[in-house]
Parts: C-alpha cells; sequence; structure tokens
C-alpha cells in the first residue's frame, strides 16, 4: 500500500465522518439549551409560533425532499475539482457546526425555542452576532448545502453510494 492510497482513504474516511459528527455535535448543542433552559424565568412576552415551526419544518422536509430527489445534482468530472468540491462542502459542515454551537454560548440564557422575551434578557451582539443577525439559522444552512454539496460528489466517486443512500438516512437513521 502506498502513501497515495493511505492518504486518499483518509481522505474518504474524513469526508464520510463529517456530516454524522457535526450533525451529532449540533444536536447535542440543541438538547442542552433545551435542557439548560430555566423554564421559572419571568416571561415579559411570548408569541408561539405557528408559522415559525411550521416554517422550519418545511425548510427541513424541503431540504430532505431535494437531497433525496436528487434535485441539482451536478457532475464534476474532473478529480481535482470534485475533491475541491468536498472539501467546501466538508468546510462549510464545520464552520456551520462551529457557528451555530458558538451562537448558542453567545446566547446563553437568552435562548429560547420560540419567540420569547424574557425580563432578564439582554441583547446579544457580540461573537457570532456581529456577523449575522441570525447565526443559528445560518449555519443550519450552510451545513446543509455543505452536506448536499458533499453527498452529490459521493455519488460521483463510488458507485455503490446510490445503494448506500437507499439503505441509510443522510443525517438520521433512515425511517422509511
Amino acid at each position: 500500500m502506498n502513501a497515495h492510497c493511505c492518504t486518499a482513504e483518509l481522505i474518504e474516511y474524513f469526508l464520510k465522518l463529517t456530516a454524522p459528527i457535526t450533525t451529532v455535535i449540533t444536536l447535542a448543542a440543541v438538547f442542552l439549551n433545551f435542557a439548560l433552559a430555566r423554564a421559572h424565568r419571568l416571561v415579559a412576552d411570548r408569541r408561539p409560533s405557528v408559522v415559525a415551526t411550521a416554517s422550519m419544518m418545511a425548510f427541513f422536509v424541503g431540504v430532505y425532499f431535494l437531497l433525496h430527489l436528487r434535485i441539482g445534482v451536478v457532475s464534476i468530472p474532473n478529480d481535482h475539482k470534485r475533491l475541491a468540491a468536498e472539501f467546501l462542502g466538508a468546510f462549510l459542515m464545520i464552520a456551520g457546526c462551529i457557528v451555530n454551537v458558538l451562537g448558542r454560548f453567545s446566547l446563553g440564557k437568552n435562548w429560547a425555542n420560540q419567540a420569547t422575551l424574557y425580563d432578564d434578557q439582554t441583547l446579544v451582539t457580540d461573537g457570532v452576532f456581529s456577523i449575522a443577525r441570525h447565526p443559528l439559522y445560518s449555519s443550519l444552512i450552510w451545513m446543509f448545502y455543505g452536506a448536499s454539496l458533499e453527498e452529490k460528489l459521493l455519488v460521483k466517486r463510488f458507485p455503490k453510494y446510490i445503494e448506500y443512500q437507499k439503505r441509510t438516512g443522510m443525517l438520521f437513521p433512515k425511517i422509511f
């Protein structure tokens, strides 16, 4: 086995693990937000939003179907360009994960799962909030785009990947 073969296998392994690892880290951060949310806080104003919840669900379902139906799949025949695109996808997933976690830490006790104003709430404008007003949403978009970019390229590189896609969920266990 030569060094090039080992390097290629390490790169493949890294790219394969990027989506699951960033997904687990982001989900852990979300669960931590829920666990640390103070239910006994004094609420100044709460706007439970069916629209916000429904639009978020529609976003996730839409992304799932775009990926599942392979809408927007791009063929990249050049190996160097394909590898660069795979690294771009991995970078977007990792950057999205980092921004998501940093955003959650920056929010701290100000985080809420719906539009809620607390009596002791403060405006967060530093950290990743100095770059984007909604870094948690931005980071999810980066992660989804990165995952979809990587997914397209894996199909091209590995003919057996299509069968793998059929039996294994992309970010969550496959239910149907």
